[in-house]
């Protein structure tokens, strides 16, 4: 019985020292930062939690995590979404980007991932009920900040038609510039592994000096030409 609770110990230690690590402690308070550099992937991974799954992720975590930092994944950035989404019908529990040493690493982690842990998707479905991911080879090196007193945008646009959703883009950072909106991280061509489909056209985070300015964006962004547009998917991050 000793053995056990030994044992019990040491997986709830390494699951809170492993969730914390894959969070990136979420809440802090000091200006955090998305360090990429040219030739790795980046990931983006958004999903909802299951409050019953507390055991579940304790042993996929101890094994998971483990043998995805084999392959050079470094949490970089996280964010509970406490408010509803601004646009679209999808609303995460948490938002993260890590980061792969290379995009090779990356894919093949996604390939072999199975072969060291066979239950690593069946184990994903019980503890998340959505789980989606898109990942995206890194092409420069990029350092973004995010200061806790701006006010941070992701949004995701899918897009219905190339030629008009490139107008759209065009009016959206015309519009956004206007506003005092910064683009800190903009992101196109990206890969969802298949049972995690959430590949965007255009994946964007914005910066704001205030609630008030981005308000004043969305006013003219609603009144836009949005017939390029399929799809939307737009919360704030913290």
């Amino acid at each position: 019985m000793a053995k056990q609770n030994h044992t019990n110990m040491k997986f709830r230690l390494l699951f809170t020292i492993s969730l914390l690590f894959c969070l990136g402690f979420t809440g802090q308070s000091q200006v955090r930062t998305i360090s990429l550099k040219k030739g790795e992937a980046l990931d983006l991974l958004l999903f909802t939690n299951h409050s019953d799954a507390s055991e579940l992720k304790t042993e996929y975590f101890s094994k998971a995590v483990s043998i995805a930092r084999q392959y050079g994944y470094t949490p970089q950035y996280s964010s509970a979404i406490k408010e509803p989404p601004l646009q679209g019908n999808y609303w995460p529990d948490v938002f993260i980007m890590a980061t792969w040493k290379s995009y090779d690493e990356r894919v093949k982690f996604t390939r072999e991932i199975v072969l060291a842990y066979p239950e690593f998707h069946e184990m994903r479905r019980a503890i998340w009920p959505t789980f989606f991911l898109t990942y995206w080879k890194v092409e420069t090196d990029k350092s973004v900040e995010i200061h806790p007193d701006r006010h941070y945008i992701a949004t995701a646009y899918w897009s219905q038609e190339k030629e008009l959703f490139d107008s759209f883009q065009q009016q959206w950072q015309t519009t956004l510039s206007d506003h005092g909106g910064q683009v800190v991280l903009r992101l196109a061509n990206g890969t969802s592994p298949f049972g995690y489909h959430y590949n965007p056209d255009l994946f964007t985070i914005t910066e704001w000096d205030s609630q008030e300015a981005f308000e004043k964006f969305c006013l003219e962004n609603e009144q836009m030409d949005r017939s390029g547009v399929l799809h939307v998917n737009q919360f704030l991050i913290q």
